[in-house]
Parts: structure tokens; sequence; C-alpha cells
């Protein structure tokens, strides 16, 4: 590969993408902590909820590991299916992914049999749940009329990543530990080793680059829920409680409209 398009490719674009997604995320971050009235980050409900700590941890690692909000809320068979999947396959190949940043203390051999019998299973079962979905917002009549270009674009760069995962796994089976890993660490350790990817695959080029398109593009789509959820107003705040307006307008007590925004602030 010719090292200018490997500088392009290895040096410019993981950092473009990095700091598009640190400046992204902060920039919804704040504009999500700044937004007044019933609008900013709290709930407005008839009982106040009056989570805790615990609770809200609790609460977290339910709609993370069993999608029980989904279940309860939607009736809608291949959105539960497709996302189940999709979320458990796509966990398990990032902890993968994590290894080759975070080396374990195992062989080649071993990293490779857990590539091949844990990373390309969950790959393929990640990329079947996504199928699901993308099939779902283009074939069912609601969904086509709630989608956008970006929600298009941002399922195709996703189910690409993974489906070149899945071949150069499967079939093409790189020495990531000697090429990958050794240039992804030098890339957080601000010390970039572009040489060591001038002789990887075609493949692993295009899954790399379409990964890191993909990072890029995270806090300006709807995959912000990677972030968002955690910010939810049932988890950020106690809610605010409309119980006492109700009992005051039942009591003829007239209240300002604007005095319930004000509680929101």
């Amino acid at each position: 590969m010719d090292y200018a398009i490997a500088f392009i490719l290895f040096l410019i674009l993981p950092y473009f993408a990095l700091l598009s997604f640190i400046i992204g995320i902060i920039y919804r971050i704040y504009s999500w902590m700044h937004v007044h009235g019933l609008t900013a980050l709290r709930s407005v409900s008839l009982i106040p909820n009056s989570f805790g700590i615990r609770d809200i941890f609790v609460d977290l690692v339910k709609r993370v590991t069993t999608f029980h909000t989904l279940r309860k809320m939607e009736k809608d068979t291949p959105l539960t299916v497709g996302a189940m999947m999709f979320h458990y396959g796509i966990w398990i190949s990032l902890l993968g992914h994590i290894a080759m940043i975070v080396p374990l203390p195992i062989s080649l051999k071993v990293h490779e049999m857990i590539a091949l019998y844990i990373g390309a299973p969950a790959g393929i079962l990640a990329a079947v749940g996504l199928l699901i979905l993308i099939f779902r917002r283009i074939f069912v009549g609601k969904m086509r009329k709630i989608s956008s270009l970006e929600d298009y674009f941002i399922s195709f760069l996703l189910i690409s990543v993974i489906i070149f995962g899945i071949v150069q796994t499967l079939y093409i089976r790189p020495n990531f530990m000697a090429t990958v890993s050794p240039w992804l660490i030098s890339i957080f350790q601000f010390h970039p080793e572009v040489a060591t990817m001038t002789s990887v695959g075609l493949v692993t080029i295009v899954h790399i680059t379409l990964a890191f398109l993909f990072i890029a593009c995270i806090p300006y789509t709807k995959m912000i829920h990677i972030i968002s959820y955690l910010f939810q107003p049932t988890i950020t705040k106690k809610s605010f409680s409309v119980q006492a307006k109700v009992e005051d307008i039942k009591g003829g007590v007239s209240t300002p409209a604007k005095e319930v925004g004000d509680s929101g602030r």
C-alpha cells in the first residue's frame, strides 16, 4: 500500500473520527443539560419517582441486558427480536475488539480460537439482528414514514462494518495481534505506527475505514442512544409531580402554567 494512503487511513482518519466523536458527545450532552422547562431532563407524572442510586443502577442493567422497557412498551416482535440479537452480538464482538487494545495474557492461538468460535458467531448474530431491523424499516409502512436518509445511511454503514468483519474473521484470518493491535495501541498512545498497517489486506482496510467513519457519525445520528439513555428523565432526576396541581384545580385554586415549567429548570 502507498504510504500516503496509509497515512490518511491509519493516522488522519482515526484521529478525525475520535475527535468528531468526543466533540459531538460533549455538544449533545451540553444541549441536553441546558434545555429548560418541562422538556428538560425531568419527567412529569402524577406520582413522582423516588429512584435512589441503587434503583437507577438496577434499572440501567435491566434496560441494557433484558430490554424490559422495549418489551413492555412495544408489541412489535421483529423489533424486539432484532434489537436483542443485534445488541447481544455486537457487545460480544466489541469485547473481542477491546482485547486488541488491552492485550490478554493468552497465546496467539487462543486469540484466534476465540475470534473464530466466539467472535464470528457473535458477528453473525449481530448481522442477522440488524438485517431484521433494516427490513422492518424498509417494508413496514409506519417505519418508512418516520425514517430519514440518515437512518438508512447509518444502518447500511453499520451492516457493512459487521459483514466485512465476519468475512475477514472466517475466511481471511489476518494476524490482528501483529498488525492491527499494535497500531490501535499506538493510536491511543499518540505515537501512531502507520508502518505496521501497510501490509494488511483490502478487506481489513475497508473494515477499519468504515468502522472509523461509523464512530465519527455516532453523535450526529440516532446511534447517540449509546450515550443518551444515560440522560433519560426517569433516571436523571426525580420526576416533577403534577398531583399537587391537580388537587389545586379541584379545590378551585388557580396555578399559573409557568410555575410548572419553572420547576423543571
